[in-house]
């Protein structure tokens, strides 16, 4: 993205006015009051002056030249000023009004309508149905927003103005900066992914969050994330049904899968954030510098109690509690009284005054073991809260590892909770909060060193039959693949299926049958996709007769479900398997998703235990295409399924390293039919030796 679009030398704001409630007032206000240097031009034909400064009928009767034009006026008069910004050649538009995409109908007209026109010129547009911008270093606050908390290192980009305001107004209250507040609106053109671009090189900027409701293009999205070298934290809402519909009356986008989107958190080593306030913690937590090197970590408690919530959380959380060495103990043993505890958590007993906080602090820094500490504090009767915080301040200066403090209590607390925020120490007055937080930094961290990029291209091998596919996908039809087809797709990328034949008739099959008793045989993906709901699947047929009997029974079965007298038939013969296992996936974007112009997220890959009982389980773990066999194994581990696969109880491990092949050759095979919308792989048959495909249903849509 240009530097110069969000960098104006000179701003129009249409619709100030002497009004000093109106949204472009504010605007004007903000402007002014920020500091900004270039030249400021309200338009509003009733005024020849507003707020100081000379006012012009319309932006073509300023004579010089303008870079943006800000426009806050009722959503009908908007495309006379944009077709006058195209007439004047501006840069950039930020459109505040609402009225458009959001509202549907007309109003999605009248944007798509506007956004073509300033494409066409070469115009770049922000919005519309935002807030605005704010820009510290350059002192361009063009936003309504009531308060701007200042400079500082920590970028912010919403697609809800609301949540900006929110965000914003927490920030005041602490006196914590940013270096861009920038509100996305519908984004009909600039979008995060552009921004997140720029502001990864900017040296000024440490950390980025963000909260978006949609993902303009999500494979690269992922992308940019894992190439940052910064933190990002996201808010991502639309878990939930009722959810997705609040997204689309809000911002006229739709929805990613939530799945999709946790999948996308954890690929990109993007730190998820679960409300404003949780939000809020990380950026305070980011841009004090708190990031702890690892997940070991040390309690120092002045009550049992509060040390054993902490060691609950500390498991539930996936950390650990430091091992204290020998050497570490006997400094201890030194210096605190007989009865307290000198293994992790540390008690240091409830008559613990600061010095003996300080001298535990300062033991156990050096020990390697530990990557970071937690320090728990009860007002009890002789407590130094207000010393005790200082000397935390005083060690914090030159730890070489994060200390967070967490104060229980209220009133008594707070004085010493103020010493450490002017002091910018981390702290909480809630245990699980804390190590919940402390719990998703060590999880960036770790990220970071294991992080591995992987190019979908790649993966993508030119396929035999993109010409049959090709002639059976629709643009807006979800269709079956045929099974003969189905077959020859897997046979193609060498995975692991039956012997297996798809018949017409009875002779044909029982020819099949004798070379491969037992057998199975069972109904087409066309005509049935769910097998045991209609009786569509026979099991360890042995002989002939039986297999004549079952057969035509299943002939009968079809007619009467589908109407279809010439259906085919699915005949393989039986793998003994031990475990039964899933694997499904679902296209998020269209069948372009892997070209340049595609958007999305791509393939969503969902693995867990198989059979008829999946769904009931829902033992799945999910991963975006493309992950490594690193990653895919990590995936399985994931699973509660692991645990059979893995060898349970002395019983023999089952053939893991065959199943990540397997998923990795059904990557392969995504990329490369991207015409596949969805896919049902259930089960797959696992065994000492084989990962085996017996049930594969494809989905097919442009």
């Amino acid at each position: 993205m240009e530097t110069s679009i969000l960098n104006p030398k000179s701003i129009a704001i249409v619709g100030a006015s002497i009004d000093a409630e109106k949204i472009a007032s504010v605007i004007l206000k903000n402007l002014l009051e920020g500091g900004y240097n270039g030249k400021i031009y309200p338009i509003n034909p009733k005024y020849v002056e507003i707020q100081g400064r000379k006012a012009y009928p319309t932006i073509i009767d300023v004579p010089d030249n303008i870079d943006m034009v800000c426009i806050a006026i009722p959503y009908q008069f908007v495309e006379e000023v944009v077709d006058q910004c195209v007439e004047k050649n501006v840069k950039t538009v930020v459109i505040i009004s609402a009225g458009f995409k959001e509202v549907g109908g007309e109003g999605e007209e009248l944007e798509n309508r506007i956004t073509e026109k300033l494409k066409n010129a070469g115009i770049r547009l922000l919005g519309p149905n935002c807030l605005g911008y704010i820009d510290n270093r350059a002192k361009i606050n063009l936003s309504f927003a009531r308060e701007n908390p200042g400079e500082g290192d920590i970028a912010f980009i919403s697609q809800s103005g609301a949540f900006c305001t929110a965000i914003l107004d927490m920030a005041c209250e602490k006196g914590l900066g940013f270096s861009h507040i920038i509100s996305l609106g519908n984004k009909a053109d600039i979008h995060e992914n552009e921004l997140m671009e720029q502001l990864f090189s900017d040296t000024n900027v440490k950390a980025l969050a963000l909260y978006l409701e949609q993902f303009t293009d999500g494979k690269e999205f992922v992308s940019l994330s894992q190439r940052a070298k910064k933190p990002i934290l996201l808010i991502a809402p639309g878990s939930s049904e009722k959810a997705k519909e609040a997204i689309t009356s809000h911002t006229g986008s739709l929805a990613s899968s939530y799945d999709t989107t946790i999948a996308a958190v954890k690929k990109g080593n993007i730190v998820l954030a679960e409300n404003s306030e949780e939000l809020f913690a990380l950026i305070n937590l980011i841009h004090i510098n708190i990031l702890p090197k690892g997940k070991s970590i040390a309690i120092v408690t002045n009550a049992g109690g509060p040390g054993i919530i902490a060691t609950d959380m500390v498991e539930k959380e996936g950390l650990i509690l430091a091992d204290i060495g020998e050497k570490t103990q006997q400094k201890l043993l030194g210096i605190l009284p007989k009865e307290t505890s000198i293994k992790n958590p540390i008690d240091i007993l409830g008559d613990a005054k600061s010095d003996r906080y300080e001298d535990t602090i300062k033991a156990i820094l050096d020990e390697n073991e530990i990557d970071s500490i937690l320090v728990l504090l009860t007002p009890q009767l002789i407590t130094e809260i207000e010393e005790t915080a200082q000397k935390i301040v005083e060690i914090s200066k030159t730890s070489p590892k994060p200390i967070y403090t967490c104060f229980l209590g209220g009133k008594d607390i707070k004085s010493g909770q103020r010493i450490l925020e002017l002091n910018r120490v981390p702290f909480f007055n809630d245990i699980e909060e804390a190590i919940h937080l402390i719990s998703k930094l060590v999880k960036f961290e770790e990220g970071t060193n294991k992080r591995k990029i992987m190019d979908v291209k790649e993966y993508i091998k030119r396929p035999k039959y993109k010409k049959e596919i090709l002639r059976i996908t629709k643009d807006n039809d979800i269709t079956i693949m045929p099974d003969r087809l189905a077959i020859k797709i897997l046979e193609e990328f060498k995975i692991d299926t039956p012997k297996q034949a798809v018949v017409t008739g009875i002779e044909e099959g029982t020819d099949f049958a004798a070379l491969n008793f037992p057998v199975a045989i069972k109904a087409t993906a066309q005509d049935l996709q769910h097998k045991t709901d209609f009786k569509g699947l026979y099991l360890d047929i042995r002989t002939i007769t039986e297999f004549e009997e079952k057969f035509n029974e299943l002939k009968e079965t079809l007619v009467k479900v589908t109407g279809n007298k010439s259906s085919e038939i699915l005949i393989q013969e039986m793998i003994d398997s031990k475990l039964e296992f899933f694997i499904g996936a679902n296209r998020e974007g269209d069948s372009d998703i892997y070209e340049e112009k595609g958007l999305g997220f791509g393939h969503l890959i969902a693995i867990g235990l198989g059979g008829i009982y999946t769904e009931v389980y829902k033992d799945i773990k999910h991963m975006l295409v493309p992950e490594d066999n690193m990653s895919v194994e990590e995936a399985i581990d994931d699973t509660k399924v692991s645990m059979i696969i893995n060898g349970y109880r002395g019983k023999p491990k089952l053939a893991k390293d065959r199943l990540v092949d397997l998923i990795i050759k059904i990557q392969r095979l995504l990329v490369s039919y991207p015409q596949i919308v969805s896919m049902d792989i259930n089960p797959v048959m696992l065994t000492e030796d084989r990962a085996v495909v017996v049930d594969a249903k494809f989905y097919l849509k442009k």
